[in-house]
């Protein structure tokens, strides 16, 4: 048997998923992110540089942790995107599809037949190494893992509906960055221009009956987002996380040397 997404049962049953995020090599991360409730990982390989090993490496501390990993890779080569399926990444989030000819194209890369033209090799992490399921394995990797195309710009905005329509595109990522910097605007959710990109996604995804997702960036966010129907939302990061704590630390020191307590003699 392979491995069933944590983010698609949540998503199937009505409920939100919850995703953290991740840009460094930290094997440990998939762990602490499981016991604390999250259901996913968003790898940002994208911004971030990742050699094969460490993919193969952190994808599988993911499948340690009963963990769906997400992967936002900074390519499209075909071969490239699959092969990080293979590796045993629950889904791909690939950024800046414009078009709903790019979304169909992506489709074709990572769903098998009859959805689309992916390469089977059934011998990798993805399939238990060859002990899947023989002839199940293409049409259970089709139905669980995920393909999300992040809409982050105007153009994209337009041709969201398009890209929704397409079989084997799983849902959209709105991203609040790109977008916003593109809008001229925050990218705070409550934001209007951004709160009419939601909205505007989550009519379409309903429309198809795909889910959708973004980051949040606080917790008002994450409630204007569960409240437009999100079906998943990203909320912590690793470097938010040390960073706010090693600047907790930092404060406690300055007030413990303040108070110039010192040592016993």
């Amino acid at each position: 048997m392979r491995r069933t997404s944590r983010v698609l049962q949540k998503i199937r049953k009505g409920r939100v998923a919850r995703l953290c995020a991740l840009g460094s090599y930290l094997p440990y991360f998939p762990t602490i992110a499981a016991q604390a409730g999250y259901d996913g990982v968003w790898v940002d390989g994208e911004h971030k540089p990742f050699d094969p090993r460490e993919i193969q490496a952190l994808v599988g501390f993911h499948h340690l942790a009963d963990i769906d990993c997400l992967w936002r890779p900074p390519t499209r080569e075909k071969a490239a995107l699959y092969r990080i399926l293979e590796d045993g990444a629950t889904g791909l989030i690939i950024p800046h599809v414009e078009t709903a000819g790019e979304a169909r194209a992506l489709v074709q890369a990572v769903k098998f037949p009859p959805v689309g033209n992916r390469g089977l090799d059934g011998a990798a992490l993805d399939a238990n190494y060859g002990f899947a399921g023989g002839g199940d394995y293409p049409a259970s990797a089709n139905q669980e893992t995920l393909l999300l195309v992040q809409v982050e710009t105007p153009d994209a905005l337009e041709e969201a509906d398009a890209m929704a329509a397409l079989p084997g595109v799983d849902g959209l990522f709105v991203g609040p960055g790109d977008m916003a910097l593109r809008l001229g605007c925050s990218p705070a959710a409550e934001e209007p221009k951004m709160a009419a990109v939601y909205k505007r996604v989550a009519a379409i995804a309903a429309r198809h009956r795909k889910f959708w997702g973004s980051p949040a960036l606080s917790i008002g966010n994450a409630e204007f987002l569960i409240r437009e129907g999100a079906g998943f939302i990203v909320l912590g990061t690793e470097y938010r996380l040390l960073r706010m704590g090693l600047e907790q630390c930092g404060a406690e020191f300055d007030r413990l040397l303040e108070e110039k307590i010192r040592p016993r003699a």
